[in-house]
């Protein structure tokens, strides 16, 4: 028999929780920097569409992204201890419409290996595997998401060189790689952005096996392979489309308007889910009465409309 585990100590719980508690769930507007590089073009339109249930997030977890707040502040201070100048943190990164967007961690002048060359800044904290792995084989082969945030940082500020710096958590050792910019990949894939923001259909899984590795451990798992129902949004709903002009704008065809954030969180009583985020068949459809039918994967028949 396995020895059962030992409880949280209080304190600790206590801390968890208060973390927890000021957490804020925040619904990313478009498709982050941070994902662009994501392979699956499905896992991205999920995101895109807030189809997927808020993924709820530790106390622990939480802790985890505040320290790694912090190792951002203390790369900047080694930067400019050894005279280099960091600027523009957080400046916005606005692509696509809007539908691509971040923000960087900032630019500098004065990097040594290059000092009149204006460079963007990623900085990053890692375990010591991902440092080993980081070292081994370079930012583009060992942290693919990452040198995407680092390409489309480079492409929106026009810059040619990014500063990649990571700090080794375990043991404080750094690690600083000088990225060209690649005006290729970077046009690539913000051409697939904009396709996956054009879709009104479910794009293709990066694979059809739900133990992919690559699928187990994705936050869209549930609504891709498992037949969970998708939020209930206007980003979920058949009237709604992505619009390429202003700053990540939506619109809504059945009542002819513009939808505000707030708007497309609330959904309204016409929501109509799209077809292929609904777990099961379509077998009729309605128009006149807004009505589609669906045979569930239960077997069960369901009628989604206004007037149901």
């Amino acid at each position: 028999m396995a020895p059962l585990p030992k409880p949280t100590p209080s304190t600790v719980a206590a801390i968890y929780a208060a973390y927890e508690a000021a957490n804020e769930h925040y619904d990313s507007l478009g498709i982050s920097v941070g994902e662009i590089a994501t392979e699956c073009d499905r896992a991205l339109w999920y995101g895109l569409r807030w189809a997927s249930a808020p993924e709820h997030i530790d106390g622990r977890k939480l802790s985890i992204f505040r320290t790694g707040d912090r190792w951002e502040e203390v790369l900047v201070e080694d930067l400019q201890r050894i005279g280099v100048e960091v600027y523009g943190q957080q400046d916005r990164i606005r692509l696509v419409g809007g539908h691509v967007r971040g923000k960087c961690d900032g630019k500098a002048m004065g990097v040594i290996e290059a000092p009149k060359t204006e460079h963007l800044c990623e900085f990053k904290s890692s375990n010591a595997k991902g440092f080993k792995e980081i070292i081994a084989k370079g930012c583009k082969v060992a942290e693919p998401l990452h040198y995407g945030q680092c390409q489309i940082g480079m492409h929106y500020f026009g810059l040619t060189r990014c500063l990649y710096l990571v700090v080794n958590k375990d043991d404080d050792s750094r690690y600083s790689e000088r990225i060209h910019y690649d005006a290729e990949w970077c046009l690539r894939a913000l051409a697939r952005a904009e396709r996956i923001i054009g879709l009104d259909e479910l794009p293709s899984r990066l694979s059809e096996k739900p133990d992919f590795f690559g699928c187990m451990f994705c936050k869209h798992h549930a609504v891709c392979f498992d037949g969970a129902w998708p939020r209930v949004s206007c980003r979920t709903c058949l009237h709604s489309s992505p619009e390429m002009g202003g700053d990540a704008a939506w619109s809504c065809a059945r009542w002819s308007k513009p939808l505000g954030i707030e708007e497309q969180k609330a959904s309204c009583p016409a929501h109509l889910h799209i077809p292929a985020l609904v777990p099961g068949e379509q077998i009729d459809c309605d128009e006149e009465n807004e009505i589609i039918t669906y045979r569930l994967r239960s077997g069960k028949i369901w009628r989604d409309g206004a007037n149901e």
